[in-house]
């Protein structure tokens, strides 16, 4: 159906509509029909509320032809929510972990201590401490029971010579088991409190 045709079908329903609406609402407009003349030449009212029916039923079937032979245009729903690609918490520390040992730069084993210091302080805050003595305790290795995780966060002292050594034993780095001993010790609550 072109846009011609579809604006003189939208105009000529619009007329009837407030024709109808019209003959319905203003009282005295329906006198002015001569409605006894009509329901006289049909022979009985009942055809009148025919011709009425076939009225609308023709309007009826204008408007579906017209739906059905018209482009239907609607609205797309949008796309669904998907839940973004972030990645795991710890993994990149997992990932470290998992590494082998002389693929670990110092910006690596610093990023491991970090977090795990970091870890540590939280930690701390966790138990009632204030921020600075919790940094104290994590530097002084006096949050955790476990000597090697301890020494690992401490500021000031670095691995014994045994230390050392044991990891290397086994395939690991000292950063890498230090790394792992600490957050045995986080996630155990900082070993014996």
């Amino acid at each position: 159906m072109n846009a011609t045709a579809r604006r003189l079908g939208q105009l000529a329903l619009a007329v009837a509509s407030v024709v109808a609406v019209g003959l319905a609402l203003v009282p005295g407009v329906v006198a002015l029909l001569p409605v006894e003349a009509v329901v006289a030449w049909l022979g009985n009212d009942y055809f009148l509320l025919g011709a009425f029916g076939g009225v609308a039923l023709a309007v009826l079937g204008w408007a579906v032809a017209r739906r059905a032979t018209g482009r239907v245009e609607q609205a797309a729903p949008p796309d669904p929510e998907t839940v973004p690609n972030a990645p795991r918490p710890g993994e990149r520390v997992d990932d470290l972990l998992a590494r082998w040992p002389w693929r670990l730069d110092r910006s690596d084993r610093e990023y491991l201590r970090g977090r795990l210091r970091t870890a540590a302080v939280y930690s701390e805050l966790g138990t009632g401490r204030s921020r600075t003595a919790a940094r104290e305790r994590v530097e002084s290795g006096a949050w955790t029971d476990d000597p090697v995780a301890a020494r690992y966060l401490s500021e000031s002292a670095g691995p014994t010579v045994t230390q050392r050594l044991r990891p290397m034993l086994r395939g690991d780095s000292w950063t890498q088991y230090g790394a792992r001993r600490a957050a045995r010790a986080l996630v155990e609550g900082g070993g014996g409190r």
